[in-house]
């Protein structure tokens, strides 16, 4: 008997070497969360595949990729289906790959061939790659260009996701995970609300600018100096406070308006020292 199951484990360990689809208990099969999360199985979606399977089989033009340790890498939702429709046996591919990472950007690329995924979909893509790009600092090249490669997305639009990943508020990236926002269109809000805080802050800081003339720091600007002469003016000539704020010439105010001669302008100038 033992010869049997030895007979098995070599013929088996041949397919793996031969890189070829052959048939592999279901129970056989191993789940990692890494690579399992990297897609959602949509539950209509595997009950649709599973009454296919009852009817016709499992396709095995679409083998279930796994590793030599027979860890599930791409078709989860294919093994959840053939589960569920009660079958013994599946098709597999075994698949050598040198990391994990090397593996999860394996799937994205099988993905990427048999679906069309969604802006969500390729957010948390990016996500992921990114970060294990970071993690290795061995990957030499232009981290947008090469993540643009694996998603077949433009250098440009990873780029976008880039900066969304930065700036955007959490309630915007659950928007985006749930398709009810684009990252197009995500983007766009993005640089809105930059621009609008920069407009802002030039605003808080024009405002503090004025605040600084009004305390009387810019008392070399003409218009302030024009101001003062006249209020001197005006109180040299015994007005009261309240007479000289009710002046209409305030609103128009110019030299002319003081009514001064130079030797009047040069005398309220040199006794209040104003340049």
């Amino acid at each position: 008997m033992n010869n049997i199951f030895n007979m098995i484990g070599r013929k088996e360990t041949e397919n793996k070497a031969k890189d070829k689809i052959f048939m592999m208990n279901i129970a056989s099969l191993k789940i990692d969360r890494d690579f399992k999360s990297v897609f959602q199985q949509e539950t209509e979606k595997v009950i649709g595949i599973a009454n296919d399977m009852k009817l016709h089989g499992f396709d095995k033009t679409r083998p279930i990729i796994i590793t030599d340790e027979n860890i599930i890498v791409d078709g989860h939702s294919r093994f959840m289906a053939a589960k569920k429709a009660g079958l013994k046996k599946v098709p597999v591919m075994f698949k050598k790959f040198n990391s994990k990472a090397e593996a999860i950007e394996y799937e994205y690329k099988m993905q990427l061939n048999s679906r069309r995924l969604t802006d969500g979909e390729y957010f948390d893509a990016f996500l992921r790659l990114d970060d294990m790009r970071r993690k290795n600092t061995n990957i030499a090249g232009n981290s947008d260009e090469i993540i643009g490669r694996q998603l077949n997305k433009s250098a440009r639009q990873i780029c976008k996701m880039r900066e969304i990943a930065k700036k955007a508020t959490p309630e915007l990236l659950m928007k985006i995970r749930s398709c009810s926002v684009s990252i197009n269109k995500a983007y766009e809000m993005v640089k809105s609300s930059e621009q609008k805080k920069k407009a802002a802050s030039s605003d808080e800081n024009n405002d503090d600018e004025a605040k600084v003339s009004n305390t009387g720091k810019g008392i070399n600007s003409d218009s302030f100096k024009l101001g003062v002469l006249f209020v001197l003016s005006e109180l040299s000539k015994g007005k009261k406070k309240s007479q000289i704020l009710k002046d209409k010439r305030i609103a128009r105010l110019g030299v002319k308006e003081l009514n001064l001669g130079e030797e009047d302008l040069k005398r309220i100038s040199n006794r209040f020292g104003i340049a």
